[in-house]
């Protein structure tokens, strides 16, 4: 119980420091990864709402992990749902650490990374995205991860 409660407090504060610098997301969400292991038959979901679909905008994913993640790295399948049905799959790698094996996120215990996942992107239409999320990992269940996230800022804004 002890872990859910950092992982959920990590996850917050986490939304916390995205939100504390500059201008914060316009949209944000966050999936918790099973405390046992991400299993790829997993999928988290993550949504938000497109609500001036005449802007641009920059995504990112948010992950965090602890000492126990095995790689350097990390695959996602990334399907992303538009209002009417339409959906568009990426492949994102997600380097996690340089050649010496020095973490590119930060903190301690827990290692917090912000990956770019899209620039300047224009959505069509107005209303609600889906984010699905599996891993592409060679080992199952993939250990040591607590949170992925997703946040979304506006590049129209000051």
């Amino acid at each position: 119980m002890n872990k859910v409660l950092n992982t959920v407090a990590g996850v917050f504060t986490a939304m916390l420091v995205w939100s504390g610098c500059g201008p914060g997301p316009v949209a944000s969400d966050a999936a918790l990864v099973d405390p046992a292991g991400w299993s790829s038959q997993d999928t988290l979901q993550l949504t938000f709402e497109v609500k001036e679909p005449e802007h641009r905008h920059d995504l990112q994913i948010g992950l965090r992990h602890n000492q126990e993640y095995p790689f350097s790295n990390l695959y996602l399948f990334v399907r992303l749902t538009y209002p009417n049905g339409r959906t568009l799959t990426d492949t994102l790698s997600c380097p996690l650490a340089g050649p010496d094996g020095q973490w590119y996120g930060t903190g301690r215990e827990w290692v917090d990374h912000r990956i770019g996942y899209k620039k300047g992107v224009a959505f069509p239409l107005e209303g609600r995205y889906t984010l699905d999320i599996v891993h592409a990992m060679r080992r199952d269940p993939l250990p040591g991860l607590s949170d992925i996230r997703f946040a979304m800022f506006d590049r129209s804004q000051p």
